[in-house]
């Protein structure tokens, strides 16, 4: 699933090459993917001038004219592909297997198509005055990168269970996902079957660093290409080739050598250095 870094870069992406565009029409070829009338989704998005292209937590959103925001959520497979209609050589539109949504724009060759081989994606529109009360931004939790480290502390402060799950629980910090939780734990040097009381607040604030300083670089390398992610272009991002423990199980640790291990954790792969990361049974303030 796109995680925080892989939706900030669609949404950069999309902002470069839609933002001012007018758009002409929206043909919705597997209307389950619109989680509300397919024709009253249409209809609010014809003739509409894209405003900005943002992010909240895993959402994008794609702010309209006339008080109108899309709001998508790629689910597992989901991508945006911003690409000529009839490419050179080509013969006729050339519409993807797994494209589910399509958007025109006026004086504009190009297609936006909408991806997504499991159709595990949402697509809705809402009245932009209206964000505060809509269903999935309301109960999103402190943006992984905005939030300070004091209140990071005092966030996780106050949990209990283990610091994995606590990180992937977007009602209490927005955007991680199993990636950079696993990458930003090793950064830190915290096994992610820790309980979270059992940490200190010198360790919480090495975490709020490290989530930061994962997220930032893997935004520079435009995200992690794992399975179908691809950016607007349709180019590969590189952060997997900056992988610390996700996905490494059995290779060396690139700080110690040792063999990098794979648990799993609420039915949820977990990747981990067992020397860097060891898993504590009792509270060390000195840490």
């Amino acid at each position: 699933m796109p995680e925080l870094p892989e939706v900030e870069t669609i949404a950069r992406g999309l902002s470069k090459v839609l933002k001012g565009k007018r758009i002409k029409q929206v043909r919705t070829i597997f209307p389950k993917i619109v989680k509300q009338d397919c024709g009253l989704f249409e209809k609010e998005l014809a003739r509409k001038t894209i405003k900005a292209v943002r992010r909240r937590g895993k959402y994008l959103l794609i702010d309209l004219s006339a008080g109108k925001t899309i709001l998508i959520h790629l689910g597992m497979t989901g991508s945006f592909l911003f690409a000529p209609n009839n490419p050179k050589g080509s013969k006729g539109s050339q519409v993807g297997k797994h494209d589910h949504v399509i958007l025109s724009f006026r004086d504009c060759d190009e297609l936006l198509r909408y991806n997504d081989q499991r159709k595990f994606g949402k697509l809705k529109v809402y009245d932009t005055k209206d964000e505060a009360n809509v269903p999935e931004l309301k109960k999103l939790g402190p943006e992984a990168l905005e939030i300070s480290s004091s209140e990071f502390v005092r966030l996780f402060r106050k949990r209990k269970g283990m610091i994995k799950p606590a990180l992937l629980n977007q009602h209490i910090l927005s955007g991680l996902g199993n990636i950079y939780a696993d990458e930003s734990l090793h950064e830190a040097r915290i096994h992610p079957a820790q309980k979270i009381d059992l940490i200190s607040d010198r360790k919480l604030k090495n975490l709020h660093k490290a989530i930061r300083k994962t997220l930032l670089k893997a935004i520079r390398a435009g995200g992690s290409s794992i399975d179908n992610y691809v950016k607007v272009d349709g180019e590969l991002g590189n952060f997997q080739l900056q992988h610390k423990a996700y996905g490494r199980e059995g290779e060396p640790c690139r700080k110690c050598g040792a063999k990098i291990k794979r648990i799993k954790i609420t039915q949820r792969s977990s990747y981990f250095c067992p020397r860097c990361q060891r898993h504590t049974r009792q509270y060390e303030s000195s840490r």
